[in-house]
């Protein structure tokens, strides 16, 4: 299915994804994308997945990825900056409502530190809802 395809300046055949195994594909693919589906791959194998779930997860995450962000660069941090963002984004998630007090305790926060956490989260999931209407005006004009 050409949707499922990235558009690496090459045809990928359909099954490439299930025979990256074979070294004439590895040598097709660049590095990059070889590394991410391993990696990936990896981390789903030591959360206890079998080979065939753990490399057909690593697939679909590659592929929403490259839907998402396919044709640019996009940042992605790495140590305590990513730890950080990504444990706002959980805390985000797990907020109902009524519960600051309760994740404070489990991130070890103040709940100062969790309404401004929610607060940023907020701001994010707004821009994502609502793009920046000069920034639209500006790629138009």
């Amino acid at each position: 299915m050409a949707d499922d395809n990235l558009d690496m300046g090459f045809e990928i055949p359909d099954d490439a994804l299930e025979r990256l195994q074979d070294p004439e594909i590895l040598k097709k693919w660049p590095q990059g994308l070889t590394d991410m589906l391993m990696v990936i791959e990896a981390a789903h194998r030591r959360a206890g997945d079998d080979e065939e779930t753990a490399r057909a997860r690593a697939f679909r995450a590659v592929r929403a990825l490259a839907q998402f962000a396919g044709g640019r660069s996009f940042y992605v941090p790495k140590g305590d900056q990513l730890d950080r963002a990504l444990r706002d984004r959980e805390i985000w998630e797990r907020h109902d409502g009524t519960n600051v007090s309760d994740l404070a305790g489990r991130y070890h926060l103040t709940e100062v530190q969790i309404y401004s956490i929610l607060a940023e989260q907020r701001k994010l999931a707004r821009a994502r809802m609502q793009p920046d209407m000069f920034e639209r005006h500006s790629r138009q004009g």
